[in-house]
Order: C-alpha cells, then structure tokens, then sequence
C-alpha cells in the first residue's frame, strides 16, 4: 500500500541532544523553583501579600513534587527501541536516545517507589551528554552486553559506579546494598530537614 508523502515517519518525535539537554533545564529550573517555592511564598507573606501559612502548603505540595521531578526526570517510561548500539525510551521530557558505543558514565539511581520499596534505576549517559535512566530489563540487557563489548573495566572505558555494577549482575552484590541504605537515609534526612526548615520559617 503506498504511503502518503505527508506521513510523519517514525523518528519524528525523537529530539537531538541539544534539544534534550535543554528541555532537561527547563523542566529542572521548573522543579528547583517547586521546591524554592516556600522559601518565596515566605517573602511574600512577610509583604502581607499571602497568608503566612502559605509556605506549609507550597513545601507540602509543591516542595515535594519538585524532589519527586527531579528524581524522575531523564526516567525510563517507554522503551521505543533497544539495540546493541541505541536504546530510544520516552521520558518525561521526551524521546531521548543513547548511544550505548559511545557511553561515558553509568550509575545507579535509588528512591522510594509508591508501595515504599526501594526502586533502582540506571542512569547511563553518552559522550553527547544525553542521559536516560533504564528501567526495563531489556534496555538494561543491552547496557550489559554493550559495557562487555567496550571492557568498561580497563582505564579510559567509561565509569561504572560499583553499586551500578552490582545491579548489573557486574559486581558484588553488597555494593548495591550499601549504596541503596546510605542513599534511602539521605534523602529521609534531607526531607525531614527540608519540612523543619519550613515550618520553622512559618512559626516564625
């Protein structure tokens, strides 16, 4: 069946690096100023502009869906396409593509998922600058056979974290663990500090 010369082709919604990198610090500046929002809202409370309790309400609502944004952000949510060169996934800010010959770094991203486990994601990016964080088996497959292809372990291959290596199935099993206590704790931490300083503000 012939195709229209007006058909859209597949690739069409796939942005260059630049384009990704600079959604990437729109939809960033947009989360650091949720989670600034507060400490504004504060500002304008002491101008008798909103009411003083203005500031509990932006860390409870707009506060948290900042640190969530950033968290989520380069995420995995649709894998397009997965090879052993390229893997293409919808994000949060769009189609991103990485380059798996050309990789730079690998890590390993933990926060708390909605039935309060810990969720692991791996963050790879690529010598364009172009990051996205896997989450299915299949993208993470490929990731794997491409480090083996490219001997990360040997000086001037690309960085893998140990803990990344280790949910890889690449490492120890015990990094990841270590890593996933000491990252749940910090970020309890700086929530809990994040809200005290807030409420403090307010009482104030």
């Amino acid at each position: 069946m012939p195709t229209s010369p007006y058909a859209v082709p597949v690739h069409s919604t796939e942005m260059t690096p630049s384009m990704v990198r600079s959604r990437a610090r729109i939809v960033g500046s947009g989360a650091a100023f949720l989670i600034l929002s507060p400490f504004v809202a504060r500002l304008l409370a002491l101008a008798d502009l909103i009411p003083v309790g203005a500031s509990v309400i932006c860390a409870l609502t707009g506060g948290l869906v900042g640190f969530l944004l950033l968290q989520v952000l380069c995420e995995e949510t649709g894998l397009v396409r997965c090879s052993m060169s390229r893997v293409t996934a919808r994000t949060l800010t769009g189609v991103r593509s990485v380059d798996l010959t050309r990789i730079r770094g690998v890590r390993l991203h933990t926060s708390v998922s909605r039935g309060g486990r810990a969720s692991h994601t791996v963050v790879v990016r690529d010598s364009n600058g172009v990051r996205i964080g896997l989450t299915s088996v299949r993208s993470q497959r490929a990731l794997v056979r491409a480090l083996q292809r490219t001997n990360a372990d040997v000086h001037g291959g690309p960085h893998v974290s140990l803990a990344a290596r280790a949910h890889l199935g690449l490492g120890d099993r015990w990094h990841r663990t270590l890593h996933t206590a000491i990252t749940l704790l910090l970020q309890v931490i700086s929530i809990c500090l994040y809200l005290s300083l807030v409420l403090k503000l307010a009482g104030s």
